[in-house]
């Protein structure tokens, strides 16, 4: 009885440590996702060190490019916008870092000129743009 209990505690510590907290976030490398800005999809195309975000059905972008820290870590730096009003200089470098991965949604935080917000992504199947 006491070899079962052993065996068993170590297969589930081996199962916990399946679960454990590393984020996979592959899932951002060339995909399409989207997330809602005043009430409005906003379409996100991410591929290679390429993000462009598509505003007002794909009537403006913003275009930036991405400079990887890690898988889950990444700068954007703006480098062009057709978006009216837009707040940022081309060149402005926001940070994100993604907090987690559940299935085709990507949670993260932003942080640009000392303030921090957090977001959503949900993957969606490419259009043609």
């Amino acid at each position: 009885m006491g070899k079962t209990y052993k065996i068993l505690a170590l297969l589930s510590i081996t199962l916990l440590m399946s679960f454990s907290t590393k984020k996979n976030c592959e899932i951002l490398k060339n995909n399409t996702f989207k997330y809602r800005n005043a009430k409005k999809d906003v379409v996100v195309v991410f591929k290679e060190d390429k993000h462009v975000e598509y505003h007002n059905d794909k009537e403006h972008f913003i275009k930036s490019d991405i400079e990887w820290v890690n898988d889950c870590e990444y700068y954007l730096i703006i480098r062009e916008s057709t978006l009216p009003n837009f707040p940022f200089k081309m060149g402005t470098k926001m940070h994100i870092i993604v907090n987690r991965v559940r299935g085709k949604k990507v949670y993260y935080t932003s942080s640009l000129g000392g303030k921090s917000w957090e977001g959503r992504l949900t993957k969606i199947k490419p259009s043609k743009i």
